[in-house]
């Protein structure tokens, strides 16, 4: 019974990082109107349990963040949604873990103008 803790544990050593923790950067997205890029300011906050995640995410200044659903990990790869008032649909985000302290990746999504793509950078705060 008692290794049954220990699968868990090694399979998070085995596939990389340990994404809990605290993150900022940016997200970097065209004007779903036509003008021009938007780079918003964000942060998140994440725990990861085995190939879980949960957590929040949103713009630097916001007080309230949104919460991050069915949060998945799989190998140095993971992907979650949100879904924020002003979204016709949930903001799905597909990043991988570039290094212990980095994270890149996309978001794809859609307001009441039209679809949003993204490129998204995050950096551990320590």
């Amino acid at each position: 019974m008692r290794a049954f803790w220990f699968l868990p544990v090694m399979a998070m050593a085995l596939y990389g990082a340990d994404l809990t923790g605290k993150w900022t950067g940016t997200v970097d997205v065209q004007d779903p109107g036509g003008g021009d890029k938007i780079s918003t300011r964000v942060r998140m906050e994440l725990t990861q349990m085995a190939d879980t995640v949960t957590g929040k995410i949103g713009r630097l200044q916001d007080t309230e963040l949104e919460q991050i659903r069915d949060g998945k990990v799989t190998g140095q790869s993971f992907t979650f949604d949100v879904l924020p008032q002003e979204a016709t649909s949930p903001m799905k985000f597909t990043l991988t873990v570039v290094s212990d302290d980095h994270i890149e990746g996309e978001l794809n999504g859609a307001i009441d103008v039209g679809k949003i793509n993204g490129k998204v950078v995050l950096n551990r705060q320590k």
